[in-house]
Parts: structure tokens; C-alpha cells; sequence
């Protein structure tokens, strides 16, 4: 459907009444021209085509001004009787059937398409298509509207979600379309192939739609970078294998968040802390060691079985969606024969919240110190298992939405915690303590490229001269003031990734910089990086000549 779908669809549902609506007056108005009439001087003379258009004109729509410029003879009389007759009548046919037009599903959905494009073509900035609209993807939305880098369009076929976010008011507006993201001419719509188009993420609950839209999208834009939500092993197999980018996929990461709380409690905060948690080890990070009762089913169910056996952890594992039918998850008798009496540890993990809660509540009865883990799959329900005393709660949505926001703008969070598996326990600890101590226990994370768009002054002069880390964090106004910055990596622009660099490491220009800072001290540190004079007095401990910089020929100063 092009451009002018909306204005073609009109014509060919209108042709009838306005064929109608033509013959009407044309024939009433060729008539006047023919009959004639007499004038005051009771001489014969006919009407211009002008003078019957406009006599025709005001008879037809029931206005009626009288008979002009002369009074008419019987024929004219005749003719405008016939006018009435047939003009009016065909009025009230196009009307109507423009009234119909305008109640046409097919047509709104026309009009409402072309708006569509519209926005898009109008954004006029790199943007991002978000397909489904859910929890997850207004956290993700939510994410993404602080840093204001991208726009953001959405597309989703409930017309009550994107009611929804119409609701919202978002600042920048987010256009947004009711339609089917699987169909090829609604992902063009959306600007799919545009040059500002960056990324498209499929959010819905349903695999196989996330699959018909990403291969859909990557025939589309083999340049555009795909994310893809998935919950079942082999759905995430056949994304990748389609070219998707990366794959969310929820219940991995938390078997691998799982499996690194029986590793390290350290490691386990640290990617807590990269998926928007704090950073801080508390009681409830250090995972029981004794029996674990594991209440779900599914893929879910199997992937705890694996972290489990991978650790050698006992366990007994009940399929509570199966047994339901025969005992509800409120059956104290159907959890002491489990054991849950003597267990150290139960994990709700069922997709339905309110059986989720049950377990919970059954468990604590029977056992009250026991280790709660919950499955939380409404972001809604986060108070209720609060109420609890939930040891542990894994919100999909919210791990959905982090995840896919870290893949866009923190890329380098995946290196990042690949690297710190390799490291000890020891090495783990002191790398958390170092943050906490230097910045807070709540650091923000960031990710910044050295580029001229983001630290001109830092790509200029360390092509010129050597930049420690160093000599940008520590003390650099020498007033005995650090920076609360701790750069966690570097991504060099060959590939190669520096965990955790020293003071001596040197900047390079096109390095991409991971780091945990505080709000003043990533202003302060943007500025020096941003200010050619402020990075100087940094390096050198001395102010800049403003006409003998060392850069000056090779950089023209913006001042």
C-alpha cells in the first residue's frame, strides 16, 4: 500500500455517488443553457453556463435565491423542478456514502497508515522499531528516552496497547502504528529501510512472530541490527541462524545469574549491578547450600534442573502445573512429601504468578527459613512476593528490557562479565570493593565511545601525545580530589578488550570506555574530555597558550 493508498481508495469508494452527484448537475445545467427564456423586454435569451451553474448550484443544495437574472419561462421552471428532484436526492447519496467511507475499517486504517509514515519520514534522527508493546518494551522505552539518542517507533497489532502508549505521552513523540509488524509493506511503512533506521527489536510473547518478523527484517535491511525476544532453546537457535544479533532470552540469564550466585555471591552482584540492580552483596546473594525443591515445568524447569546438577546441588523437582489438578500448590501434605520440611531453598518458578505466590506462602508456613526464589511474570505482582519476604526475585520484563537496552547502548557489558568469569573469587571481591569504596554502593553505568562526536578534545590531543587513565581520574585538578570513576573496560578498535585497566593503560582514539561513575564526576569528566584547555591543564598541570596548542595544526579550535 503506497503513499496514496488512502486518496485511491477514496476515488474508487466514492466513484458511484460522485458519478451520481456529477450527472445531477450536469444535465440540469446543460438544460438551462438549451431552454430559453424571456427578458424583461419580453425579448428570448438564454443562460450563460455560468449563470446555470450558479442557479443549479443554490437549487441543489436547497439554498434557493429565486430566478435570476429574469424571472423563468415554464420550460426553465421545468428544468429546475428537475434539478430538485434529482440534485437533492444525489446529495444525500454521496453524503452518505462519505459518512460509510469514513467508518470503512479499511479506509481509517489508510489514513492512519499514511499519518504513519509520515512521522517516521519526519524524525529526521537515527531511530529504533520496537515490534510488540508490553511491559518489557515500556521499561526498555523508558530506558532509552533518558539518554535521548534514538527515536523510537512502535508497532503492535492490539489497538488497545497502542491506545496505551498514546496515553503515555511520551516526549518525543513515539510514532506508532495498530498493525501487523510480520507483513512486509507494514515494516516498510515503519522505515525499516530508511539509512536512520539502527535497530528493530521483537518484543511479543510469541516465538514464532518474533521469527516471521526478524527474517522479514533482515531481507529488508541486511545493515540493521536485530534483537530478538525468545523463550524456547530452538526458537533462539533458528534467530541466530537467521542472522539475528542478539537474542534475548530471559531464562538463560537468569539460570546464568543462578549459576553465578553459587560461583561467587561477588560475581552474581556484579551482574545484578549490570542489569540495573546495586551493588552491594547481601544476605540474600549468598545462595543455601542442602536441598532445593524446583516448582515449574517446561523449559524453565529444565534449565534450573541443568544449574543444579552443574553444581551438584540436591533437589526435588515437581511439575506443579502437571499436579495441579489433582493438588493445588496450597497443599501442605503434597509439600512435606516433597521434603520441603528440611529443604533449604524453593524456587517458584511457574508461569502464573498467582500459583507462584501460593507456593511461596505454603513454603514459609511449613518452613520458615526457608530461601525463597520466585519467577515474577507481571511486573504488577512485584509488592505481593515483597510481602512475602521473596529472597529473590526474577522479574522477566524487567530482564527482558535490560538486557535489550545494554545490547544498544552498553554493548560492552558483555565482555565485560564474560571476562570477569575468569577471574577468582578474590580477584571478583576486590573488583566490586574498588568500585564501592571509590564511587557508591548504586554507580551508574556507562559507555563511551573516543570519537569527535563525544570526547573531541580526548581524540585530538591522544594522537598527539600519551593519556594514562590515570591522569584523568586521579587528582586531575590537583586539588586532592579523585574523580568517582572506575573505567571497567576498554574495547580497542582492533578488538582487543582490557579488563579492568591500570593508571599506566594510555587512551587510544576510537576506544570504546565501560565505566561505573557518579553523576558530578561523569559531568567533570566529560567536560575535561570535551574541552581542549581543560584537558591540557590535566595532562600537563599547566594552563594551555590559547595560540600554541600542540594539536593546533592538525584542530581548529570552536571558541
Amino acid at each position: 500500500m503506497n503513499n496514496e493508498s488512502s486518496i485511491w481508495l477514496f476515488l474508487r469508494k466514492m466513484r458511484a455517488p460522485l458519478i451520481v452527484l456529477n450527472m445531477a448537475h450536469a444535465i440540469p445545467v446543460l438544460l438551462l443553457t438549451l431552454v430559453s427564456g424571456l427578458d424583461a423586454s419580453g425579448n428570448t435569451t438564454h443562460l450563460t453556463i455560468f449563470d446555470a451553474m450558479y442557479i443549479v448550484g443554490y437549487t441543489a443544495t436547497t439554498i434557493g435565491f429565486g430566478e435570476i437574472p429574469y424571472a423563468f419561462s415554464y420550460p426553465q421552471r421545468i428544468v429546475v423542478l428537475l434539478t430538485i428532484y434529482t440534485a437533492v436526492p444525489a446529495w444525500f447519496y454521496a453524503l452518505g456514502s462519505l459518512v460509510s467511507l469514513f467508518q470503512d475499517k479499511t479506509y481509517l486504517n489508510a489514513i492512519k497508515m499514511n499519518a504513519f509514515r509520515r512521522k517516521v519520514a519526519r524524525l529526521g534522527q537515527e531511530f529504533i522499531i520496537i515490534c510488540g508493546y508490553n511491559h518489557a518494551s515500556k521499561l526498555l522505552i523508558d530506558q532509552l528516552n533518558v539518554d535521548n539518542l534514538y527515536r523510537i517507533v512502535v508497532i503492535d497489532k492490539n489497538p488497545e496497547k497502542i491506545e496505551q502508549l498514546d496515553i503515555e505521552l511520551y516526549m518525543p513523540t513515539i510514532p506508532s502504528i495498530t498493525a501487523d509488524a510480520s507483513m512486509t509493506s507494514v515494516l516498510k511503512s515503519s522505515g525499516i529501510q530508511s539509512q536512520n533506521c539502527k535497530y528493530i527489536i521483537t518484543m511479543f510473547d510469541d516465538d514464532q512472530l518474533n521469527l516471521k518478523v526478524s527474517v522479514r527484517a533482515h531481507i529488508l535491511n541486511a545493515n540493521l541490527t536485530i534483537i530478538s525476544r525468545s523463550s524456547v532453546r530452538h526458537g533462539s537457535e533458528n534467530l541466530l541462524n537467521i542472522g539475528v544479533d542478539h537474542v534475548i532470552d530471559i531464562f538463560d540469564i537468569i539460570a546464568k545469574r543462578i549459576d553465578f550466585a553459587f560461583r561467587s555471591p561477588y560475581l552474581f552482584n556484579l551482574l545484578h549491578w549490570v542489569h540495573g540492580g546495586n551493588l552491594h552483596v547481601s544476605k540474600s546473594d549468598i545462595l543455601p547450600t542442602g536441598k532445593y525443591i524446583v516448582c515449574s515445568k517446561g523449559r524453565f524447569g529444565k534449565t534450573l534442573q541443568r544449574i543444579l546438577d552443574k553444581n551438584n546441588i540436591e533437589y526435588t523437582y515437581l511439575d506443579i502445573n502437571r499436579e495441579i489438578h489433582e493438588k493445588v500448590a496450597s497443599d501442605k501434605e503434597f509439600f512435606m512429601q516433597a521434603g520441603l520440611e528440611h529443604a533449604a531453598c524453593i524456587i517458584a518458578g511457574t508461569n502464573d504468578d498467582a500459583i507462584n505466590l501460593s507456593i511461596i506462602a505454603t513454603a514459609r508456613g511449613i518452613n520458615p527459613a526457608i530461601f525463597a526464589i520466585v519467577r515474577e511474570n507481571e511486573v504488577e505482582e512485584k509488592s505481593l512476593f515483597s510481602h512475602l519476604r521473596v529472597d529473590k526475585i526474577f522479574i522477566l520484563d524487567h530482564i527482558a528490557a535490560t538486557d535489550g537496552y545494554n545490547y544498544i547502548d552498553r554493548p560492552l557489558t558483555i565482555p565485560f562479565i564474560q571476562e570477569l568469569e575468569t577471574l577468582s573469587n578474590q580477584q571478583i571481591q576486590a573488583t566490586l570493593e574498588t568500585i564501592t569504596k571509590r564511587i557508591n554502593k548504586r554507580p551508574s553505568l556507562i559507555e563511551i565511545h573516543v570519537n569527535l562526536k563525544r570526547m573531541y578534545a580526548l581524540h585530538t590531543l591522544c594522537s598527539q601525545c600519551s593519556i594514562s587513565v590515570g591522569q584523568l581520574l586521579n587528582n586531575p585538578y590537583k586539588d586532592g580530589e579523585d574523580l568517582e570513576i572506575v573505567i571497567l573496560g576498554i574495547q580497542r578498535k582492533h578488538g582487543g578488550f582490557i579488563l579492568l585497566p591500570d593508571d599506566n593503560v594510555l587512551f587510544e582514539p576510537h576506544d570504546h570506555i565501560l565505566l561505573a561513575t557518579s553523576k558530578p564526576s561523569l559531568d567533570i569528566f566529560t567536560t575535561i574530555v570535551n574541552h581542549y584547555y581543560e584537558l591540557y591543564y590535566v595532562v600537563h598541570g599547566v594552563e594551555a597558550q590559547r595560540f600554541n596548542l600542540p594539536w593546533k595544526k592538525k584542530a581548529t579550535l570552536k571558541y
